[in-house]
């Protein structure tokens, strides 16, 4: 696991349902996959007016 929600106070900005399903858990997962790796990304690091910190999540993805 590389990166999971909080435990509590999940919600920054905007809104959420079912906010108590996410705390503790992966919000971002790297595993084997034959001779490679897969990186699943449980937001959405493309997302309009996303902030700089995600860029390199995404970026990182594409070409890592």
């Amino acid at each position: 696991m590389i990166a999971r929600y909080a435990d509590r106070d999940v919600l920054q900005s905007g809104w959420l349902v079912g906010e108590q399903f996410l705390f503790k858990k992966a919000a971002m997962v790297s595993a084997g996959m034959g001779k490679g790796r897969v990186i699943v990304v449980g937001f959405r690091t493309q997302h309009r007016a996303q902030t700089y910190g995600t860029f390199k999540l995404l970026f990182n993805n594409l070409i890592g």
